[in-house]
């Protein structure tokens, strides 16, 4: 007897299914999970901690090179002490590779949570466990903008430049809640292979949404040429080889994308090293003007004098330097201003930070 159309069309739904579940079970067997992500949505976008310096001491020659070419990560659960002269410093990380001492849920730890962003000073160079400017902000803010308790993600990454600073917000921004983001002027120029990198990543970075299925990520993948893109071409050729345009189009992608979003947006000011600091006509206004309208509010601490920087180093803040930081940006998000820049005063000695 032949089938009904009604039959006949839902026997092929049912022929179709299981077509399509033998295909995917075997996509799933046969290709690995991350083959057909985007490049911004591969966890090989974070950084792993291999300094030439710190954590773990010198680095052989050829994890130097891969250094230098951008592959920087943070490591996950490192706890170690490291020595600025013969003054210690603990570092932990959590199982995230942030520098934090728990993990950091999708939803959240505190009323207010915010995301700082930036290099080796964001990330606390110099500054133990509990005293890096995050950390700082933690204890200062809850009364400065009258909420019980603030949460302060340190996402910064020894040796960043902009492009990694926007390379681990993009992994970060959907999986952690934020209420605001922090940036830090990057002091590190984009290294040399960075160009062709970036530009790569944004060329793939398109519109359509993530998905668990082998089958979607396939057509996805073949179809992303031909979708709009997500991101404007913010870089003429001449440009890709000039590293203060590099860091601001992508510290600008950051803040559009985070404003987009509704998240506020303030931005970290500071000098260079000691030497910059003694300048008392340093202005960064070249780095703030073109995004200013954008942000919520910036400024940041001179640190002029010897108190504020390290026993020996004197490219990164001591505990005491990151303090008084912590404080002019207190206040920057506390007021949105956009009035304030380097603030002068002296780095007072910190005590120890309270248990945590």
């Amino acid at each position: 007897m032949a089938l009904s159309l009604q039959r006949r069309f839902f026997f092929g739904l049912l022929f179709a299914g299981m077509m399509l579940g033998l295909t995917e079970a075997i996509l799933r067997v046969v290709v690995p999970d991350d083959a057909w992500l985007m490049s911004w949505e591969r966890e090989d976008g974070l950084l792993l901690y291999r300094s030439r310096t710190y954590v773990g001491g010198p680095v052989d020659p050829q994890e130097r090179q891969r250094w230098r070419s951008g592959e920087l990560s943070l490591k996950a659960g490192t706890d170690t002490v490291q020595h600025d002269g013969e003054v210690p410093w603990a570092v932990r990380t959590n199982a995230q590779g942030l520098r934090e001492d728990r993990p950091i849920p999708t939803g959240r730890l505190a009323e207010r949570q915010f995301l700082a962003l930036g290099d080796s000073w964001m990330f606390g160079v110099n500054a133990p466990q509990g005293q890096s400017l995050p950390a700082r902000l933690e204890q200062l803010l809850p009364r400065a903008i009258g909420v019980e308790s603030v949460e302060v993600v340190n996402g910064g990454i020894p040796g960043a430049n902009a492009w990694h600073m926007l390379r681990r917000w993009h992994y970060l921004r959907d999986r952690i809640a934020i209420d605001g983001l922090i940036l830090g002027l990057p002091h590190n120029a984009p290294d040399p292979d960075v160009p062709a990198m970036r530009r790569a990543w944004y060329e793939r970075a398109r519109g359509l949404p993530a998905g668990q299925s082998r089958i979607y990520r396939g057509i996805r993948h073949l179809l992303s040429p031909y979708t709009r893109p997500h991101y404007p071409n913010l870089l003429s050729k001449a440009q890709e080889g000039d590293s203060k345009a590099m860091t601001l189009a992508d510290l600008q992608t950051i803040i559009s994308d985070a404003q987009a979003r509704d998240i506020p947006v303030w931005m970290v000011l500071w000098p260079n090293d000691m030497e910059a600091a003694q300048d008392t006509a340093m202005s960064l206004s070249e780095w703030v003007g073109p995004v200013s309208d954008e942000l919520d509010g910036h400024g940041g601490h001179a640190l002029r004098d010897r108190n504020c920087w390290g026993s020996k180093d004197t490219w990164h803040p001591s505990a005491s330097g990151y303090a008084a930081i912590a404080g002019v940006v207190t206040q920057v998000i506390a007021s949105n201003s956009k009035a304030m820049t380097l603030t002068s005063g002296p780095c007072t000695s910190m005590p120890a930070p309270p248990p945590r």
